[in-house]
């Protein structure tokens, strides 16, 4: 097709010789030729000048830290003006690593005929690995300097974008530019060496009144080596030659320059803000060296604001139109969030979708490549039986998805029986949940607890999680346990099937493992009786024990597999002090044997393999100490209080017997009758009927042991006497068991089926319908009685309403409240409101002298409970209904306790000469009474005298008068108290510098183990071409 135009071709090489005999190659065959071609070389010390020469080109050498756009205007400098005629000149600027397609200059003329406006027109540029491809079809910059083509990742060119469209920009590789607009628009900013001069061209040419359209019909293939890292960047703008420092920095040049001047400080605080999260995620993904890029790139640009201040200027010069009209090419903001999320839905349906075994895919639907040649003996009946099979119906589609079923049926099983859990729920182990989750980190990061009579015991990690947890419902704590609660069977079922999927089990044998876990006595116990640390560790249990080492055969292990391991068992320990102990014991132990292993072989010759026992010996150490340090100093508080190993997260509470216990049905209050076992039993003997599973079997029978043994003990904890919960224990040994029983089921019924009626089939009956049996009965309960449990719905109040008002007055006054549960009568300290979760966790055991005043008092021989109950500011005693009336006429007559009034609730008792939080005691004899904020306290003290705190001794507590610290000391009776000699301002403070101190250590440590257990991310220059071919 003839045409009016003079083309220039100018090309810009920079040690491009691996791409540069396909371009020449390529701009030898156009079918529109070239009236004019100008090379230039920027320092190459490859052989690109010698192929350009060679190439009859006529080269410009310039030097290396030359832009792309100082190549572009030494081209234009050299090459002379068309005279005033007819034609006009056009420019066709080409970088070294892209290679049009023999008729894309033709294309590209086409885009410009009879269309004055336009100024510049691009390609489609397609990969040069992936020649399907897309990369560019237009480009435009995002609001935080995203580069924005609109494109998914590793779309492919189906013709989706073949019709030329107006965009914001194109490219520089094989951009077609008028000549004279592209001079008059000052050619490409000088400051922009390289990268994102293409788009601050184009904004320039919008804002001047012309186009920039895409003739996508013009095909050219880029390699985008500079992008890519495939070669150095060497422009003297490149600080440091760090290709993304230079492109982050020229984003955030071509935004502040060209925006409207009052969208500037939006468009700043989301570069900045953009910068910090993409630094944080390159952090994650061990690219320190990108994460330092994102934030040199903004600190670049404010050293300098002269060069955005005179751009600014020279802009302002040439435009006609407000910056507003590119509007329309800026993605929105929701744009880069709906891709992100897309990317991210499409990686978890990737994961969750479990691989299905071979021939499972033969009845999906057919597409055309499945049909193949069509045979001419084809007739219309063999398409209509072909349709009849791929057409089927809804009901067929979905029962040959048992992973699907199953996981909805248990989720209908637990919805119908959670009918009575709905709302704030509690009860059992599960105490009331605070009104969000902004107070479980209060309760974290507090030094000291008001729950009892105070405690600086470390809150247990748990509690952290749980707040972050939270953030699912918006900080919604309640919402957040009802949903889990109702959640816990399907997730279950789908963590064990999961688990089983991993050691290559087939679907169906899997999604039957996922059922015998789900309906296990002890997940529906952990339910009903609100063991949250159960619940939890049923979903990560089944995974971590998968994948968990099952030989010493450490080296074996990659260093991002040992964090992995020790990051999952740190959660794990979280929610159960007795998987921290048992976890630490054992890889003491193995440490030790490797230990002596090694230094056995010291004098040994053998240096390979001394070298593999210190690598072994290494990461064994890994695994033993970071699940401890990632939850201190939690986890050290266990060394100085060793009971509270047997505490599971909540209030204590006791489980059922040994013997229920070694019937994997943990028992207790509103749990699964002991009647209904689990078959777990059955299967341990099956597989200790083989050798290939020892270490299951010996592993299951040790942790069973654990299980009499926890059975026996009695534990102590606020104010509650019972035994240990022992059902996480069941949990990992049913895990253990459940396994190899699979895998067993897995082997033999292929046999079964081929082999005569015998032995074998029989016992294989019996474990099938005992499993079975199992299945129906915990089924039948959890959907009848099982509703009826410990945890309901509807926070229940436990403190009357009366000393719940008083709990803000400046008295502070504690309330001690009795009740009965079955034949035991517990009591518990309270400061005017109802338990909350993790405060049972941080309370520790009470003073003898307080319990010793509480059992005479319920005993009758208490003269002086009154006098120590009240010295510790517990003004209140609450008798809780049912009351028993001997224990009434007991506290009635003992003296010291004025009743004050009697509910339907329950009945109090005022105590007689009870203390205020915070009182002194002049040299006279005179009290006076302090008034006290939640923990500390500050005013005048007009006295001098002894300030008496009636909370537990601990050295934390500091007490400032006149700007003076006084001393700390204890009490005869335990309380801590300052002797005070002058009188005036004062400050009475809990010191939580510690606590917080090691807080933050913990939070360091828990992000580098994070960050050490991910998958380290790859540089540019990293990705192999094969992956992007």
């Amino acid at each position: 097709m003839a045409d009016n135009f003079f083309v220039t071709a100018i090309l810009v090489s920079h040690n491009g010789a691996t791409w540069l005999p396909e371009l020449i190659a390529a701009l030898s065959s156009q079918t529109r030729p070239m009236d004019r071609m100008i090379a230039v070389d920027t320092g190459s010390t490859d052989n690109s000048v010698l192929m350009l020469t060679n190439s009859g080109l006529t080269v410009i050498r310039t030097d290396q830290d030359a832009g792309f756009g100082d190549a572009i205007a030494l081209a234009l400098g050299s090459a002379k003006r068309l005279k005033q005629g007819d034609q006009e000149e056009l420019i066709w600027i080409l970088h070294d690593d892209c290679a049009p397609a023999k008729n894309a200059l033709e294309l590209l003329i086409e885009g410009l005929i009879d269309k004055p406006q336009v100024a510049f027109v691009g390609p489609k540029l397609r990969g040069w690995y992936d020649r399907q491809h897309l990369l560019e079809v237009g480009i435009s910059i995002a609001v935080n300097g995203a580069r924005w083509t609109g494109l998914e990742p590793r779309e492919q060119d189906q013709g989706q974008f073949d019709k030329p469209t107006e965009v914001m920009a194109v490219s520089t590789a094989a951009m077609l530019a008028r000549r004279k607009i592209f001079e008059d628009l000052g050619g490409l900013d000088p400051n922009l060496a390289l990268f994102r001069d293409d788009v601050d061209l184009g904004w320039r040419a919008r804002v001047a009144g012309f186009s920039v359209m895409t003739a996508p019909e013009a095909l050219v293939y880029h390699a985008e080596a500079s992008a890519s890292e495939r070669r150095s960047v060497d422009v003297e703008e490149a600080f440091l030659h760090r290709p993304r420092l230079l492109d982050r920095k020229n984003a955030a040049y071509v935004l502040l320059a060209n925006a409207s001047w009052w969208l500037l400080p939006w468009i700043s605080i989301q570069i900045v803000g953009s910068a910090a999260i993409r630094a944080i995620g390159y952090l994650i993904a061990k690219l320190p060296g990108y994460a330092a890029d994102e934030i040199a790139a903004v600190g670049l640009l404010i050293i300098k604001p002269g060069d955005l201040i005179v751009a600014r200027r020279l802009r302002k010069q040439k435009r006609l139109l407000s910056p507003r009209i590119i509007r329309e090419f800026i993605p929105p903001p929701g744009s880069q969030i709906r891709l992100a999320l897309e990317q991210a839905s499409n990686s978890i349906r990737k994961f969750i979708k479990a691989e299905e075994d071979d021939g499972s895919n033969s009845n999906d639907p057919m597409s055309y490549a499945d049909i193949g040649v069509i045979d001419e003996s084809f007739d219309d009946q063999d398409l209509a039986n072909m349709v009849s099979k791929s057409s089927k119906s809804n009901w067929q589609r979905i029962r040959s998805h048992p992973l699907l079923i199953g996981v909805f049926t248990t989720f209908l099983i637990s919805l119908i029986a959670s009918r009575n859990r709905f709302g704030s729920i509690s009860g059992g182990a599960l105490a009331i949940a605070p009104s969000g989750a902004a107070d479980l980190f209060a309760k974290y990061t507090e030094s000291w607890h008001l729950v009892g009579l105070g405690s600086a015991a470390s809150t247990p990690p748990w509690v952290a999680i749980l707040a972050v947890a939270s953030g699912i419902t918006f900080g919604k704590v309640w919402l957040f346990l009802t949903i889990f609660s109702l959640l816990v069977p399907p997730l279950a079922f789908f963590a064990m099937y999961r688990s089983a999927r991993r050691v290559g089990l087939t679907v169906q044998i899997s999604v039957i493992g996922g059922a015998l876990y789900a309906m296990s006595p002890v997940i529906w116990n952990s339910i009903n009786q609100g063991r949250l640390g159960t619940l939890v560790i049923s979903l990560l249990a089944p995974g971590f024990l998968s994948v968990l080492p099952k030989s010493r055969k450490f080296e074996e292990l990659t260093w991002r597999k040992v964090y992995g391991l020790s990051l999952l068992a740190a959660f794990i320990s979280a929610f159960s002090p007795i998987f921290l102990i048992v976890w630490t014991v054992t890889f003491f132990f193995i440490s030790l044997t490797i230990f002596f292993d090694r230094k056995a072989l010291n004098s040994s010759l053998n240096s390979a393999l001394n070298n593999v026992k210190l690598i072994r010996m290494k990461r064994a150490l890994a695994l033993l100490l970071i699940p401890g340090l990632l939850n201190a100093p939690w986890s050290t508080s266990i060394i100085l209080h060793p009971t509270q190993i047997f505490l599971d997260p909540g209030l204590p509470l006791s489980g059922g017997s040994a013997f229920s216990a070694l019937l994997f049905n943990p028992g207790g209050i509103s749990g699964v009758p002991i009647w209904i076992f689990a078959p777990f039993t059955i299967f341990l003997l099956a597989i200790a009927l083989t050798n290939k599973y020892q270490v299951e079997t010996a592993s299951a029978l040790l942790l069973l042991s654990l299980v009499v043994i926890l059975s026996q003990i009695q534990i102590n904890g606020h104010g509650s006497i019972g035994g240990v919960w022992n059902g996480t224990v069941v949990l990992f040994a049913e895990i253990l068991i459940l396994i190899p029983t699979l895998k067993i089921a897995s082997e033999l019924i292929p046999n079964l089926r081929i082999s005569q009626i015998g032995v074998g089939h029989l016992l294989s009956v019996v474990t099938v319908f005992v499993a079975a049996l199992s299945i129906i009965a915990t089924t039948t309960w959890a959907l009848t009685g099982g509703a009826n449990s410990l945890v309901t719905g509807g926070k229940s109040e436990v403190v009357p309403p009366f000393i719940a008002s008083l709990s803000d007055t400046p008295n502070r006054p504690k309330t001690l409240v009795i009740g009965r549960t079955q034949d035991q009568i517990n009591y518990f300290i309270t400061r005017g409101s109802d338990l909350e979760i993790g405060d049972a966790d941080v309370a520790i055991s009470t003073p003898a002298i307080i319990k010793n005043a509480v059992t005479e008092l319920i005993s009758g021989s208490g003269l002086t409970s009154s006098k120590i109950l009240g010295a510790y500011g517990i003004q209140y005693l609450y008798l809780k209904n049912p009351v028993d009336q001997a224990l009434v006429r007991t506290i009635d007559g003992i003296g010291g306790f004025t009743r004050s009034s009697s509910t339907t609730a329950g009945i109090i008792w005022q105590v007689s000469g009870s203390k205020s939080r915070i009182s002194v005691l002049d040299v006279t004899g005179a009290t006076t009474i302090l008034n006290s904020a939640k923990v500390g306290a500050w005013g005048d003290l007009q006295t001098p005298g002894t300030v008496t705190l009636a909370e537990k001794f601990d050295d934390g507590w500091k007490l400032i008068v006149n700007g003076n610290q006084i001393k700390v000391q204890e009490s005869a009776i335990g309380l801590p108290t300052f002797e005070v000699s002058d009188s005036g301002p004062f400050t009475l403070l809990h010191d939580g510098t510690k606590r917080r101190a090691l807080i933050s250590i913990q939070l360091l440590a828990l992000l580098s183990v994070i960050v050490l257990s991910l998958p380290a991310g790859r540089r540019r220059r990293e990705v192999p071409i094969e992956e992007l071919a």
